[in-house]
């Protein structure tokens, strides 16, 4: 038996109060970036980095990310919400800005020329009309921090800047999940036979590691709809306290996905982006129960996860 269904979803994502993060460039051309947020593993090294080095024009190799360090950084709320690319990444990315306005003012002395007239790129600072003439930003980091002489009044050392981003309200992701699956009407077996995610989750910084958070949080959600479920006795004791009878879906019960990315830019910050943590789990329960009652043929009325073959046979016999 074949079954189809659809279902949209909105997303709140990216909620306060603040993060912040400092950006440093070194005396060796490296980049330092110190954050309060957490990370536990949703790739926020790459995205961060790469919102660095689209700033000063270095490799994204050369961006050094620490998160969560309070010797670090002293600051931060912690990573929940899909709220790590939203608060966190916009407080990097104006730090971020802020270095990249330093190392332009401490060029245009050293060059003593105008920003418009240079290009930092790869590195590196040179003069738009002599790219021969150029200067390392590990280089200009040593110059904007004299260690002697007298220096103008107001004068910051370094190529270094700290800022802190706090969101006036939390942006709104959304989405729509479609799927496709056939129920062996002998055992109520489900298999996935094709999975498509359209979602929304505004400027997308990097879609590989965008995809990964979809994967996995569809993978949740399977898990929540057909397999995980905590089972007591009478006496409040647990029967399935182990993996061996608390199922998890495997690689086995995951689908290949068709995953769409929309970006509309959220209006709420600076780089435009919305939360995608949980992008991938929200509506996978209620599209599992719309996709097994299209299924049946309607005959029953799905009102309930996690569901099983077992839970199915109990429905469909009424009991």
């Amino acid at each position: 038996m074949l079954g189809i269904g659809i279902v949209s979803y909105v997303e709140g994502t990216g909620i306060g109060p603040f993060e912040g993060a400092r950006v440093q460039v070194q005396a060796s051309g490296k980049v330092s970036v110190a954050t309060g947020i957490g990370t536990q593993g949703q790739g926020h090294y790459t995205s961060y980095a790469q919102i660095v080095a689209e700033h000063l024009g270095v490799d994204v190799r050369d961006v050094e990310i620490v998160t969560g360090d309070t010797d670090q950084f002293h600051w931060g709320a912690g990573t929940f919400a899909s709220r790590g690319a939203v608060v966190a990444g916009n407080a990097i990315n104006e730090a971020a800005r802020d270095v990249r306005a330093k190392i332009e003012k401490v060029a245009s002395e050293y060059f003593d020329t105008t920003p418009d007239n240079l290009d930092v790129m790869n590195g590196m600072v040179c003069l738009k009309d002599r790219g021969d003439v150029g200067i390392t930003l590990g280089e200009l980091a040593k110059y904007a921090n004299p260690t002697r002489g007298a220096v103008k009044p107001g004068t910051e050392p370094g190529l270094e800047a700290t800022n802190y981003f706090g969101p006036e309200r939390g942006a709104t992701a959304s989405g729509i999940h479609a799927m496709i699956v056939e129920v062996d009407p002998g055992t109520f077996d489900v298999r996935i036979e094709k999975l498509v995610v359209v979602h929304d989750c505004g400027r997308v910084i990097n879609p590989l590691i965008l995809d990964g958070q979809i994967h996995g949080g569809v993978a949740q959600g399977i898990g929540n709809a057909f397999y995980e479920a905590l089972v007591w006795d009478e006496n409040g004791q647990l029967l399935n306290g182990t993996f061996m009878d608390y199922l998890i879906p495997t690689a086995l019960d995951v689908p290949p996905m068709t995953i769409g990315h929309e970006e509309t830019p959220s209006p709420l910050n600076p780089l435009g982006t919305k939360g995608a943590g949980e992008a991938g789990a929200i509506p996978v329960g209620a599209l599992y129960a719309q996709v097994i009652e299209d299924a049946l043929g309607y005959s029953v009325e799905i009102t309930e996860i996690p569901l099983s073959p077992a839970r199915l046979w109990e429905l469909v016999e009424g009991r």
